[in-house]
């Protein structure tokens, strides 16, 4: 613990409370420089979240999602979500009574509150009941919890996993789910459900979900009982951290939760966990939002409060349930030294604990029903009973929000990230560099999730002095509060850029984007180790492309933010890559509000890859720059300001014909080099106004194959349909008739016949004349393939072995090579 550091919080919120924003901006600077020297990790990182979690509150800034966004990639993402010590300890509490209570049951319906189905536990649970039953078992799951995720793929494939099972043991299975983020969801939800019949077995589980219903009024909160009241269940399940959040009084409040959640943080840091290691980060995420929740004013919106058991007991007798007992055992929750966890008893009741802090506490529940004072109601009378709190109408919109999983796609994308807001104060710097990095963590969490970015880093400058006209270099270090690491995977990375060096002005992908607005480079891993002091932890973590962006705080002028965003390591295609560059900005964009410039709002979609430099070992003085390609080009040619090395020479082989490309007489050479040497700019600069480039047919001035190498790589193939930007209409290069006559008679040298050949293939991306052109293979690899057309499909075939591989010339030969190092038949 750090007393000092809590003090000042406590002073900081009484501040904030009182409106003295300069005091508080003033014990914020204290506090950042007393944690950055604080020995504990843990403690250093409850502060800072603590610290925004005031923040938050005070300018009201709050993501309009509610819940984390989870990256799910394979079914141990929908555990990985939950703390694994209280995943474990709702699995051993939860199974005991629901096995008393449905043991020789036919027809089973489990009401499931929670984050996420827990789908081995059900999965344990049918087949126990299944074995014992010794008849067919009709087993019904009725899902009410949040949405972790804008893809929504992950709810198919619990349905799936379940769905497979059940089939497995020969047991009729049913799934239906109730998408639940806020509480008026909650509550519509619950007056959906139903009981089909008197034989169905009903039981009810609130895993850490319950809690949500200490933002409404206690009329709501006992409506939803009284509804699930009415269900008769044979029994309610609780399970819920055991801590009192629900002081009204902020002080009291943030004294009693900071000490919990340093205690959680202790274990985050400290603890070994046996299956679900690497979700760390997604844990100390989800404790970050809540931390934010709790000390977050009344309300609906984002406010999260917590209770004991003692408290809960009062609200459920008054709702008409009674306690009933779990049967378990104390016992240590993980077999390993290193954990501190264990279960112990507390009123009858499992208690989970960590050393002698308690963290969650498990209950069951029975209605009583010797009582009829039912609270139900139908829910056109809610409105009446909940006076002026505004859920009646929620309830009745959310109520028809029921659907099968598997009918679910994905979220169309709403781009506005962030809620509604207060105005932030223009004389409080240090408390708008923590809102900073707050709403930046925010707008990085939903880039990186729906654009499936395995992660995202936030550098600042060093704050620039008053005079302008300084030339001094400034140094960029990471804001790990402003970072978001989407694939756990990643964590390395990120550790590896907070504890290293801070990067220099015109340093690595960052620093250039500090000189330049913006920078992308294709391939990280064409850069120098002394140029990018990450390069080898870069290669470690397989990056590839990673745009930076310069944003400019309209509060801090002082200081400039750089957003490092990595992309996804399999996109490797440069057409991908530029369309995700216009993404990007656009959401940046859309998002600044009157908080932030976009790289002074001079990027446009239009001209992104004109503000690109190529950044490559092998580029040497071959650089696109913004002289090469114009600001009114095309969105589609945006991606040509994202070349990578070999690309650009490639390019240029094509703007500049070096001659050793394409095997033509010496004759040709020369000519086409005398025709070259009239329109080539000048050596020290690429003017694309003067070079004429045309795909098509343009007049009787035509690129031929003569003069585009054979080798080209399939990524330039579509690109010369769309040069026409370089000679725009009414920009005509005018030349001499007797240039056009010489070009034409080159171009009926070399123009291959009309007819077609089988030792030719149609490449009619090169050229489009009006007649089909044809060149032959070029490729070493083909003398061990022969190309077969079968139903107008080109094929090649290897000779060895005769395995098959589509054989277009746009497909490139990569798979041809790949092949011929592992082919089984080759001699």
């Amino acid at each position: 613990m750090a007393p000092p550091l809590i003090d000042k919080l406590m002073e900081c919120a009484k501040a904030i409370e009182d409106g003295e924003l300069k005091h508080a901006d003033s014990l914020f600077k204290e506090i950042g420089l007393q944690s950055s020297t604080e020995a504990n990790l843990a403690t250093r990182k409850v502060v800072k979240y603590f610290a925004e979690a005031l923040v938050r509150r005070l300018y009201q800034l709050y993501p309009r999602n509610p819940m984390p966004l989870v990256r799910f990639r394979e079914d141990t993402d929908i555990i990985g979500c939950k703390f694994e010590p209280f995943l474990s300890f709702a699995s051993y509490t939860i199974m005991p009574p629901f096995y008393d209570a449905l043991r020789g049951k036919k027809q089973v319906h489990i009401i499931d509150f929670s984050v996420t189905v827990d789908i081995w536990q059900h999965a344990t649970l049918m087949k126990v009941l299944a074995n014992e039953l010794g008849s067919r078992l009709s087993y019904r799951i009725t899902f009410v919890g949040p949405k972790l995720s804008r893809h929504l793929g992950y709810l198919k494939l619990m349905s799936l996993i379940l769905s497979k099972t059940a089939e497995n043991n020969h047991i009729d299975f049913e799934y239906e789910e109730y998408l639940a983020n806020s509480v008026a969801e909650i509550v519509g939800a619950t007056l959906q459900l139903a009981r089909r019949s008197k034989e169905e077995a009903v039981v009810v589980e609130w895993e850490f979900e319950l809690h949500k219903l200490l933002a409404v009024p206690t009329a709501v909160f006992n409506l939803v009982m009284s509804k699930l009241k009415d269900l008769k269940p044979e029994v309610m399940v609780i399970v819920e951290q055991e801590a009192d959040h629900n002081s009204p009084d902020l002080v009291d409040r943030l004294t009693k939760s900071f000490n919990y959640y340093s205690v959680m943080f202790d274990s985050l840091e400290e603890d070994k966990f046996e299956k679900l290691e690497n979700y760390r980060v997604l844990w100390e995420r989800i404790f970050r939002s809540q931390i934010s929740k709790v000390v977050a004013a009344e309300g609906v919106g984002h406010a999260e409060r917590h209770e004991t058991w003692a408290q809960w007991r009062d609200r459920l007798f008054r709702a008409g349930f009674h306690p009933a007992r779990i049967m378990f055992r104390e016992t240590m929750l993980f077999n390993n030294k290193t954990n501190q966890y264990r279960i112990e008893e507390k009123n009858r009741r499992p208690l989970l604990c960590r050393l002698d802090y308690p963290f969650a506490i498990s209950s069951a529940w029975k209605p009583d029903l010797t009582h009829d004072e039912s609270l139900s109601m139908e829910i056109c009378d809610l409105g009446s009973m909940l006076g002026s709190f505004n859920i009646a109408q929620d309830a009745i919109r959310e109520s028809g929000k029921a659907s099968s999983s598997v009918s679910h796609e994905d979220d169309a994308d709403d781009d506005i990230i962030m809620m509604k807001g207060n105005v932030w104060s223009t004389e409080c710097f240090s408390i708008n560099q923590v809102a900073a990095s707050a709403e930046i963590f925010d707008i990085l969490e939903y880039v990186c999730h729906v654009h499936d970015l395995p992660m995202a880093l936030t550098w600042i400058s060093d704050r620039r002095a008053d005079d302008k006209n300084s030339r001094e270099k400034f140094r960029l270090h990471v804001v790990d509060t402003a970072c978001f690491v989407n694939d756990v995977g990643m964590k390395g990375f990120f550790e590896a850029c907070v504890e290293g060096p801070p990067l220099e002005e015109g340093q690595g992908v960052a620093g250039k984007a500090l000189q330049s607005k913006m920078q992308f480079v294709p391939d990280v891993a064409d850069l120098d180790a002394i140029d990018y002091p990450f390069l080898h932890a870069a290669w470690e973590f397989g990056l590839h492309a990673v745009l930076a962006i310069k944003l400019a705080s309209t509060y801090m002028r002082s200081v400039d933010y750089i957003l490092e965003l990595v992309f996804p390591l399999e996109m490797r295609e440069i057409s991908a890559q530029s369309l995700l560059v216009n993404e990007i900005v656009s959401i940046l964009q859309k998002n600044s509000r009157n908080s932030w410039i976009v790289c002074n709002e001079e990027l446009s979609r239009a001209n992104i890859g004109s503000e690109v430099e190529i950044m490559a070992e092998e580029v040497r003085t071959i650089t696109i720059t913004p002289a090469a390609i114009p600001a009114s080009q095309p969105p589609e040619l945006s991606e040509i300001g994202s070349l990578n090395s070999s690309q650009a020479r490639y390019l240029c082989n094509i703007l500049y014909p070096p001659g050793d490309e394409v095997r033509v007489p010496e004759t040709h050479d020369q000519e086409v080099e005398q025709q070259n040497s009239i329109f080539r700019p000048a050596a020290d600069q690429f003017n694309t106004s003067e070079v004429e480039i045309m795909a098509e047919e343009v007049g009787t001035n035509t690129i031929t194959q003569a003069a585009i190498p054979a080798s080209q790589p399939p990524e330039l193939s579509g690109w010369l349909s769309s040069f026409s930007w370089l000679n725009p209409p009414g920009d005509e290069v005018r030349v001499p008739e007797t240039h056009d006559q010489e070009v034409e008679q080159q171009n009926s040298i070399f123009r291959p016949p009309a007819a077609p050949f089988p030792e030719y293939e149609v490449d009619s991306c090169h050229c489009n004349t009006g007649t089909s052109n044809k060149r032959r293979r070029t490729s070493e690899v083909w003398q061990y393939f022969d190309e077969v057309r079968e139903n107008g499909e080109v094929w090649a075939k290897c000779r060895n072995c005769s395995k098959k591989y589509r054989g277009e010339s746009t497909r490139g030969t990569t798979n041809l090579r790949k092949h011929l190092r592992l082919c089984t038949g080759k001699k």
